[in-house]
């Protein structure tokens, strides 16, 4: 039980970073390689897991496509 409401958290996490992310300019790299903690996440780790188990990308290679 705590392990679904876990991830329908990280999605939502998730999503609200590509939100920052299309919000920024893409040369604005040190805000977006702070993203992962502007949106609640403890580590970059746990936030690049989640968003590559989410998404099947890394955020970064999502943001290059954008």
């Amino acid at each position: 039980m705590i392990n679904k409401i876990n991830i329908r958290i990280n999605r939502s996490r998730a999503k609200y970073a590509i939100t920052l992310a299309k919000s920024l300019s893409p040369e604005d790299r040190t805000t977006l390689n702070k993203v992962w903690e502007l949106c609640g996440f403890k580590s970059k780790k746990e936030f690049e897991e989640s968003f590559k188990t989410i998404y099947g990308t890394t955020f970064k290679d999502y943001i290059d496509k954008l």
